[in-house]
């Protein structure tokens, strides 16, 4: 079995939401759209977290969501502390989306946690854990498909497409994104 298939049957099926979960969805959309997005970019990083613990998401202390970022169900948003969505992040959170602690997710990048299962002509819903853990960096307008993790004090370069999980202490680029070198520490230059 080739490794985009067995990739795409791990993905898991869902029967679609119920009524229950659609009028939370519309409570999240009013309650992001009037309380959350207007808020000023620089300020109220904690009322931001508030309404996201609100609606479920766990949170961890001095993390910094920007007003412009998305989150589609905060109940499976859970992130560590001093992490931080840029503007324009999209955390499509169909599925589990975990975060670490001191992660920076930059602008316009998209956490994608489910899709469709193009074998049927229904299209149903699958779905599939992402999994970014401690340290890690994905720069600008990144894209990081279904059932993906990014081990710690990886880097994402900007505008890559991770397709497969990513090994710890590296830089990778690219479309496919893959390793191509490590992430060594040291001063910084100035």
């Amino acid at each position: 079995m080739s490794d985009s298939l067995s990739d795409f049957r791990s993905l898991r099926y869902r029967n679609g939401f119920g009524g229950a979960a659609l009028l939370r969805r519309l409570a999240w959309e009013l309650v992001w759209l009037l309380a959350f997005r207007p808020t000023p970019r620089w300020a109220l990083h904690g009322w931001r977290r508030f309404l996201l613990r609100a609606f479920g998401a766990r949170i961890g202390a001095g993390c910094r969501i920007a007003p412009s970022c998305r989150v589609w169900a905060p109940w499976n948003l859970a992130m560590g502390e001093f992490s931080a969505l840029g503007d324009g992040v999209d955390c499509y959170s169909m599925g589990r989306i975990t975060i670490g602690s001191k992660v920076a997710v930059s602008q316009r990048s998209f956490l994608c946690a489910g899709s469709h299962d193009i074998r049927s002509l229904s299209r149903p819903l699958l779905t599939g854990p992402i999994a970014i853990e401690d340290h890690v960096w994905i720069a600008a307008e990144s894209f990081v498909h279904p059932n993906v993790s990014i081990r710690e004090g990886a880097v994402v370069g900007a505008r890559s497409v991770v397709t497969r999980d990513l090994p710890a202490w590296s830089v990778c680029v690219g479309h496919p994104c893959r390793k191509i070198r490590d992430r060594v520490l040291g001063e910084a230059h100035v």
